[in-house]
C-alpha cells in the first residue's frame, strides 16, 4: 500500500499539479476500487449537492477539475450506486490529492496538498484506536455486573479512556486555529457547562442544567466561520437548539431565533445564510402555527434590510408569500367570504353566529373530500347542537350540476357555497387554497383556531379546548 501512493503523489506531481491554482484538481486513487467513474459533491446546510463526476483513467486515478475554485466546505467522494466512501474538506488551495482503500478508509488515508485533512484524518484514526480499547471492556462490564472488585477496576480504565479521548478532542481543536476540520470537531463536542452548576463540594443542581446548557449550547460553534455552514454540522446544531431546546410556543421560538441571529451577525455570510435556513425551516414545517415564524423572520431581518436576501431574484415572490399568509395566521381574524350558493344567496362567513366555525374547502371529484366526508357528516351530527358548531362549506367545483348533486345526494345541512360565486375575491388566493380538502377552525370571534386539521384532530381540538375552558372558569370561581 505504501508504494502505491508514494507512486501514485509521483505521478500526480509530474503532471502539473499546480495547473489548478486558478480552479480546482481533485485527484482520488481508491486501492481494488471497481467503479469506472466518482461523484463529487459538497454539503450545504441540511442538503446535499453534485459538484462533478470523474472518470477512471488509464492509471486507476480519478481527476475531478474545474476553472472556478470550489467552495470551503466538506465535500464527499461517492460511487455512481451513492455509495459514499469517503468525506473531506476543501480550504484554501485546491490542487488536492487523496488516496485510500475503501475497506479501511481511515487507516489508508494519505493526502498530500491539505494539512486541514491531514490533521482531520489523524485525528479520525486516533479516536478510533480509543474506541478499541473500550468496546471490549465496555462489553466486559456488560457480562459482569456481578463482580465488583473487577468490575471497579474496568470501569476505571474506561473512565480513564474516556478522559483521554475528550482531552485528545479539546486539544485538536484548540491545537489547530483556522482550521475547518478543527472547527467542525468542535462544533459537534459538548459545550461544557457542569462547571457552572456544579458546588464547590462537587454537588450538580440538577434543576438548572437544562436552562445552563441552553445558554452554552453555542459556546463551541464558530460563528465568525462561515465555512461551516457548508458542513453537516451547521443544520443538525441549528435544528437540535429548536427541535429540542426552546419551548414550542411563539413567543419562545422569536426570543431564540432573535438570539441566534444576533450570534450570526459577527459574520455577514452566515446570518445571511441562518435566516434562510430559519425561514425556510419554518415556512416548510409541518407544525401548525410555525409559519408565524417565516412571517416573523421576513418581516423583521429580510424586508427591513437587517440581512441582505440570499436569493436577490427571489425577493418579490417572499414578500408576496408572507403578503397572503400573514391574514392566515393562528389568532387572526379570518378573511371575510361571501359567496353564493345553491339558491343564488349570497352568504358572509364573519356573519355566521356559532361558538366555532368550521370553515371547509372541497371539492366532489377529489377522492381524499369523498372520504373525508362520512367524517365531517359525522362530526356535524355530533358536534353541531352539542358545542354549537357550523360549518360554511366552499365547494371549488366548476361544475354546479356536480355539486348541487353532491350536496344533495350526501344530505349536507350546513351553509354549502360555492367558490366560484363570489363577490369578495378569490379564494384560492384569500386562503392559500392548493388543493382540497382543506379546513380551518374559527372561534366565536372569527379568529383562527386551527388550519389544515382534519375532522378526527379537530374533534379533539374542539374538546379538549371545551375541557380546558371549563377547568379554568372552576379554577377561577372562588
Amino acid at each position: 500500500m505504501k508504494n502505491t501512493v508514494t507512486l501514485f503523489f509521483a505521478f500526480i506531481f509530474s503532471t502539473g499539479l499546480l495547473a489548478a491554482e486558478k480552479g480546482y484538481k481533485i485527484t482520488v486513487k481508491l486501492t481494488g476500487s471497481a467503479d469506472t467513474a466518482l461523484l463529487l459533491a459538497h454539503y450545504y446546510g441540511s442538503k446535499q449537492y453534485l459538484d462533478d463526476t470523474a472518470y477512471r483513467n488509464k492509471q486507476g486515478f480519478y481527476v475531478f477539475e474545474g476553472t472556478e475554485k470550489l467552495k470551503d466546505g466538506m465535500y464527499i467522494i461517492a460511487g455512481t450506486n451513492k455509495n459514499k466512501y469517503f468525506d473531506f474538506f476543501v480550504t484554501g488551495t485546491q490542487p488536492l490529492e487523496l488516496a485510500c482503500d475503501p475497506a479501511n478508509v481511515v487507516n489508508t488515508m494519505q493526502v498530500k496538498g491539505s494539512d486541514d485533512n491531514k490533521a482531520f484524518y489523524a485525528y479520525i484514526k486516533y479516536l478510533g484506536n480509543l474506541q478499541k480499547q473500550i468496546e471490549p471492556l465496555n462489553n466486559w462490564m456488560k457480562s459482569n455486573k456481578d463482580r465488583k472488585d473487577s468490575a471497579d477496576i474496568v470501569k476505571s480504565r474506561i473512565e480513564d479512556v474516556d478522559k483521554e479521548a475528550k482531552a485528545y478532542i479539546k486539544n485538536f481543536y484548540t491545537s489547530n486555529p483556522g482550521f475547518l476540520s478543527a472547527n467542525f470537531v468542535k462544533a459537534n463536542n459538548e459545550p461544557e457547562y457542569l462547571q457552572y452548576i456544579t458546588s464547590p463540594e462537587g454537588k450538580i443542581d440538577s434543576a438548572l442544567m437544562y436552562p445552563t446548557y441552553k445558554a452554552h449550547y453555542f459556546d463551541n460553534f464558530t460563528f465568525t466561520d462561515p465555512r461551516l455552514i457548508y458542513t453537516p454540522v451547521f443544520a443538525s446544531k441549528i435544528d437540535l437548539y429548536f427541535d429540542k431546546l426552546v419551548v414550542p410556543m411563539r413567543d419562545s421560538l422569536e426570543k431564540d431565533i432573535d438570539r441566534v441571529m444576533d450570534l450570526s451577525a459577527v459574520n455577514k455570510e452566515m446570518l445571511t445564510y441562518m435566516a434562510w435556513f430559519l425561514s425556510l425551516k419554518y415556512e416548510t414545517s409541518q407544525v401548525m402555527g410555525h409559519d408565524a415564524l417565516f412571517v416573523y423572520i421576513v418581516r423583521k431581518y429580510l424586508e427591513t434590510g437587517k440581512v441582505d436576501y440570499l436569493y436577490p431574484e427571489v425577493k418579490d415572490n417572499i414578500l408576496k408569500r408572507i403578503n397572503t399568509l400573514e391574514p392566515l395566521l393562528l389568532d387572526k381574524v379570518a378573511p371575510n367570504l361571501i359567496l353564493v350558493d345553491s339558491s343564488n344567496v349570497a352568504h358572509s362567513l364573519l356573519a355566521i353566529k356559532a361558538r366555532y366555525t368550521l370553515l371547509f374547502f372541497w371539492e366532489s371529484t377529489c377522492g381524499h373530500c369523498q372520504a373525508e366526508m362520512p367524517k365531517v357528516l359525522k362530526f356535524y351530527d355530533e358536534f353541531h347542537t352539542k358545542y354549537n358548531v357550523e360549518i360554511y362549506g366552499v365547494s371549488t367545483d366548476t361544475s354546479f350540476v356536480k355539486w348541487k348533486a353532491y350536496v344533495k345526494k350526501n344530505n349536507m345541512s350546513w351553509v354549502n357555497v360555492n367558490g366560484h360565486l363570489s363577490v369578495s375575491g378569490n379564494y384560492h388566493t384569500l386562503y392559500d387554497i392548493r388543493s382540497t380538502p382543506i379546513m380551518y377552525l374559527l372561534d366565536e370571534d372569527k379568529k383562527i383556531l386551527t388550519k389544515f386539521l382534519l375532522t378526527d384532530d379537530i374533534s379533539n381540538f374542539i374538546v379538549k379546548r371545551e375541557e380546558d375552558l371549563e377547568k379554568n372558569k372552576k379554577v377561577k370561581t372562588p
